[in-house]
């Protein structure tokens, strides 16, 4: 058996955790705040800064991990570790030339030199604005490869099967990494706004570089210390994957995303955009906006399926999926999540606008943290209000086809947050003894079934008045007043039938109804926009 690393005791280190204290406190106050004072001197102490944030880094995590007894590695494998080892050294370099040439480029204004992306044109001769340009591009230069370094980085710890902690730390590293992109593109577009909203973004900006310094301080410190882990066999999941298809693995991957879910939603999405006050949007925009919005909800179904393994395994109804079955590493699952959502924030930011782009996240972060990691663990109100992240996609829709949000779109909002509380109780009442199983707290388990299914009437009442509302409000017209009715008198009938039957029969067919009526409700808003208007 490969002997493991052993931790030292906490009171070993005290020294090194008020060094890595102290030092935190100093960069971020210098690397953030002080980068708001336009000077060369601010750059250089910036520097010291976050190479002392380092040094401290790596001091704390060389005291906490022992080594193991050395390894016996062939000479591939020492080739192979070694060349690692120069990868992630040069990717931590430039990352840090990265976070210093970024903060001359705050403190001297070299940003506003250089306003268009990836790069900008540098004029013949010498200037001021020239040598701001240069700047500018070559911080942007820098960033790029130390964003390919990343990826390499990565790619090569999946490969060698390194320990968990550095597989871990070096794909926190890539997010920050591409998060601090992103943030660095709009940036640039809030250039010629400035004002406090530039500040915030700009302060952003170094704080996440920052954060992606520190996790690859980290990843280099493990990797250094821990075991390699190329003379392990491959674990199961490898295997697992070895023996299949090309076909079935994708499969394995694209259920990750829950493409099915995502469908109805997307669909709210689009159909939002034709209902506006903005008239017919042109078909570009549309399918941008399409693809935006679902590749950002298929990330958040990814993060969610590697957040919810624990309880997925002791589920029948998920305990098939590619993660607790053992088919895909979990990991990848985190990591195609975050992926998925930097692409998404950047395709509808560069080609929608930037309010459906932040709409959009808002939503992939509401349903990630606030449901999936909080509410869902803890109360039985997590569905009541966990189903705001399900009524992002019109919100989206809208911003996209008007630049914002009206009172009518957040009408759209309404409409999706209560119907989610009976839709998803329905299910809920099915799969009870799941739920209880996995110690999930839904309304079924702690508060009964009699209890659920009065609830599920109540929201229903409460889902059907509030679909009439866009009538009488001018949003739309009688026709749709007529099909809104209809169609919620008839989801009224089935959760009074529920209620009355208390059937798992009654539960299904409730259920299976929810989902028709969101579509057919929102073909109801295009049909009295397009055809009756």
């Amino acid at each position: 058996m490969q002997p493991q690393p052993s931790i030292a005791p906490a009171g070993r280190d005290t020294a090194a955790q008020r060094l890595l204290i102290a030092a935190a406190a100093l960069a971020y106050v210098l690397a953030v705040v002080g980068g708001a004072t336009p000077a060369l001197g601010d750059t250089l102490l910036s520097a010291a800064a976050v190479a002392a944030l380092g040094a401290a880094l790596y001091m704390y995590v060389s005291a906490r991990v022992r080594p193991a007894v050395a390894e016996r590695l062939g000479g591939r494998a020492q080739t192979a570790r070694r060349h690692y080892r120069r990868v992630a050294l040069v990717g931590l370099g430039l990352v840090y030339l990265t976070l210093v040439l970024g903060a001359l480029v705050a403190n001297q204004g070299a940003l506003r030199a250089c306003l268009a992306l990836p790069f900008c044109p540098v004029n013949d001769g010498a200037s001021t604005a020239n040598s701001l340009a240069v700047i500018s591009i070559w911080h942007r230069v820098l960033a790029a490869l130390a964003a390919l370094l990343m990826i390499e980085l990565a790619y090569r710890t999946w490969r060698m099967r390194a320990e968990r902690a550095v597989r871990r730390v070096v794909l926190v590293a890539l997010a920050l990494m591409a998060a601090q992109i992103v943030i660095g593109m709009a940036q640039v577009a809030l250039a010629l706004g400035g004002g406090a909203q530039l500040m915030a973004v700009r302060g952003a900006h170094l704080a996440v570089g920052v954060g992606a310094w520190a996790a690859l301080v980290i990843q280099v410190a493990l990797a250094l210390h821990l075991p390699a882990g190329a003379v392990r066999p491959p674990a199961a999941p490898a295997r697992a994957a070895a023996a299949r298809g090309a076909r079935e693995i994708f499969k394995d991957y694209l259920s990750l995303t829950k493409p099915g879910v995502i469908t109805l939603l997307i669909f709210t999405t689009v159909a939002s955009m034709y209902i506006t006050p903005a008239g017919t949007p042109p078909l570009a925009l549309v399918l941008w906006t399409f693809a935006g919005g679902w590749l950002m909800a298929s990330g958040a179904h990814s993060v969610n399926c590697w957040a919810d393994q624990d309880i997925d395994i002791n589920m029948g109804r998920t305990s098939r999926r590619p993660i607790p079955s053992g088919r895909i590493p979990a990991w990848h699952a985190l990591a195609l999540g975050v992926a998925l959502g930097a692409i998404a924030f950047a395709l509808l930011w560069a080609f929608v606008n930037l309010p459906a782009a932040l709409l959009s996240l808002a939503g992939y972060l509401y349903y990630v943290f606030i449901y999936t990691r909080w509410l869902k663990r803890s109360t039985p109100s997590n569905i009541v209000i966990g189903g705001g992240a399900g009524a992002f996609p019109p919100l989206v829709g809208w911003a996209a086809a008007t630049g914002g949000l009206t009172l009518p779109s957040l009408f759209l909002f309404a409409i999706i947050f209560y119907w989610t509380p009976p839709h998803f109780w329905a299910l809920a009442l099915i799969r009870e003894k799941d739920y209880a199983r996995a110690k999930v707290p839904m309304l079924p388990v702690v508060a009964g079934e009699a209890e659920t299914r009065r609830q599920i009437v109540l929201y229903s009442v409460l889902m059907l008045v509030l679909t009439l509302m866009p009538t009488p409000l001018q949003m739309l017209g009688l026709a749709y007043l007529a099909m809104a009715a209809a169609l919620g008198g008839i989801f009224l009938a089935y959760a009074i039938r529920l209620y009355r039957a208390a059937t798992i029969a009654a539960a299904w067919a409730l259920y299976k109804f929810s989902l028709l009526y969101l579509f057919l409700l929102f073909i109801a808003m295009l049909l009295d926009r397009l055809v009756f208007a």
